[in-house]
């Protein structure tokens, strides 16, 4: 996986396990909608799943390929 396409999937796994936290009973978003807050949080841990995926797909373990510049 080349450095930009690395770099991007760490930018959204990120923000996504942020907003996985923000989604817990105990976080801010919870109270104002639980079931809509329950949805996002389910569909976020999805990606967090498709995006591990991706990244093994594109960099399988023991490749030891390093991320290219460019």
């Amino acid at each position: 996986m080349n450095l930009e396409a690395l770099n991007a999937v760490r930018a959204a796994e990120e923000a996504v396990t942020r907003l996985v936290g923000e989604c817990r009973q105990s976080g801010r978003l919870y109270a104002g909608n639980p079931q809509a807050v329950a949805q996002v949080s389910r569909t976020a841990k999805w990606l967090l799943h498709a995006l591990a995926a991706l990244r093994k797909a594109l960099n399988p373990p023991g490749t030891d390929n390093p991320p290219k510049a460019g």
